[in-house]
């Protein structure tokens, strides 16, 4: 199938990784395969470019470099805030996750908690894999229409 053939279908897929030389942190090898909509930006574009190339039936096992992950680790996305801006900011501490939404498009994302005062938390807007190499094992079971 050519690539024009394969966007917005979906890939029916089973899966295995994460930061490459660390344990698997996303899996799902489940009897029914995940669905994942290709060339939506659903998955990291290192993954993307595989399912276009890929057959059903296919295993493959990718090494995806940070620029085809989730980019490098940005300092301007680590931020402090008052602990009053945010909800249950009393609460937080170093290593706590917590969900933030993007008042701008409404998208929600896992912020970590890097250092914490009595006043204030210092966040990590970076995804938690962004910067490192990643590797992932994958099954492309089938391609069908959303």
């Amino acid at each position: 199938m050519r690539k024009l053939e394969r966007s917005g279908r979906c890939a029916l897929i089973r899966y295995s990784g994460g930061a490459a030389g660390e344990e698997p942190v996303d899996v799902y090898l489940e009897a029914e395969p995940d669905r994942v909509v290709i060339g939506t930006g659903a998955v990291p574009p290192g993954i993307d470019e595989a399912l276009y190339e890929m057959e059903p039936g296919d295993q493959r096992t990718l090494r995806i470099v940070p620029e085809k992950a989730y980019g490098y680790h940005d300092p301007e996305g680590v931020q402090v805030y008052p602990r009053t801006m945010i909800p249950h900011g009393d609460e937080l501490e170093v290593g706590s996750i917590l969900s933030w939404e993007n008042p701008f498009n409404r998208i929600t994302l896992p912020v970590r908690v890097l250092e914490a005062t009595e006043d204030y938390v210092k966040v990590d807007f970076n995804h938690p894999l962004a910067g490192k190499e990643l590797e992932y094992w994958i099954e492309l079971v089938d391609i069908v229409d959303p």
